[in-house]
């Protein structure tokens, strides 16, 4: 497994039909990809967590979406395969180490996935995963 140290984009926004399209389109037209993604909505607000092949072009494009802030996260490129996720939160729970959030991508079995996470201590953890 590979752990490096990113940022996030966590965007707060009002909740409405659409919203998904305009975040993606005004991605889309500063040419960024979306490379992770998680989403919800509570009270009338809509809450993104963007992991970007840009982050700076990514935020100059959402900032008249909502309120957006850019937030430490570490990045685990993992194997797609049974037991992984269990195997590196066992040794996140034996470090001692409680993750804030959680999200992730999924591939073709045998290739690579993606998991973000932030938690109380990323130094750790990313020290954790990179052995």
């Amino acid at each position: 497994m590979r752990a490096v140290k990113g940022k996030e984009l966590y965007l707060t926004t009002d909740d409405k039909v659409g919203k998904l399209q305009e975040i993606a389109s005004a991605v889309k037209a500063a040419g960024v990809n979306i490379r992770a993604i998680s989403a919800w909505g509570a009270d009338a607000k809509a809450y993104f967590r963007l992991v970007t092949s840009d982050n700076i072009k990514a935020k100059e494009a959402l900032q008249s979406q909502g309120s957006i802030e850019e937030k430490e996260v570490v990045i685990a490129d993992m194997v797609d395969e049974v037991g992984q996720l269990e195997s590196m939160a066992s040794g996140l729970k034996e470090a001692g180490i409680n993750l804030t959030h959680i999200y992730g991508t999924t591939s073709e079995p045998g290739k690579s996935a993606i998991i973000i996470f932030a938690s109380d201590n990323n130094d750790k953890a990313l020290d954790l995963l990179s052995k």
